[in-house]
């Protein structure tokens, strides 16, 4: 499931444990993402303190089989070793520019400002909320399900202006999400 910022305990408290958060998001299936992403932004890793940039990431068969970044390196791959799940995906979202993290057109260099200022992705743990009855099952019918789980969750941002960004449909449809900067969810009955 696709969900926005807004979250809920299991006591029916509602909460918003993200300020801003302009984006949608779900948890894909760690065993489906193949190609490269390239960051658009500068990444800080607050538990290593270094400042990550210009990395690109490899995905095979949902892992990550290779990185490299200009500066930082080291810290990122160090992360993608800590243990088994933190080379897949937990996190896909989906921001465009009329976020105001992204109207500013400053980096932040903090994680919870810079995700909200295009599309990104995080490898590491995923969120069991995102799929249907998620948050009631145990950790080996999530896994079968697809959901990563690791003690890493690094965002790392790869949208903004100049990049398009479409859904695939189970019968193979592309349909356009993100054009220009913008939405371009096609209006549906």
């Amino acid at each position: 499931m696709w969900v926005g910022g807004e979250l809920q305990t299991r006591s029916g408290v509602r909460y918003m444990p993200n300020l801003p958060t302009e984006e949608v998001f779900t948890s894909p299936d760690r065993r489906r993402a193949e190609g490269v992403l390239r960051t658009t932004r500068p990444l800080v890793m607050p538990r290593a303190g270094v400042l990550v940039e210009d990395l690109e990431v490899w995905f095979e068969g949902g892992r990550i089989v290779r990185a490299t970044a200009s500066r930082g390196e080291e810290a990122v791959l160090a992360e993608l070793d800590s243990d088994e799940g933190a080379r897949s995906l937990g996190d896909v979202s989906l921001v465009e520019g009329s976020s105001r993290a992204a109207a500013a057109g400053v980096t932040f260099h903090d994680t919870l400002y810079d995700e909200n200022t295009g599309c990104h992705v995080a490898w590491g743990q995923a969120f069991p909320f995102c799929l249907a009855g998620g948050g009631g099952l145990p950790a080996d019918e999530l896994a079968a399900r697809g959901l990563n789980f690791s003690s890493a969750h690094t965002d790392v941002v790869i949208g903004g202006p100049g990049v398009d960004v479409d859904g695939l449909l189970a019968d193979g449809t592309v349909v356009p999400l993100v054009r220009e900067n913008a939405w371009a969810v096609p209006e549906h009955d």
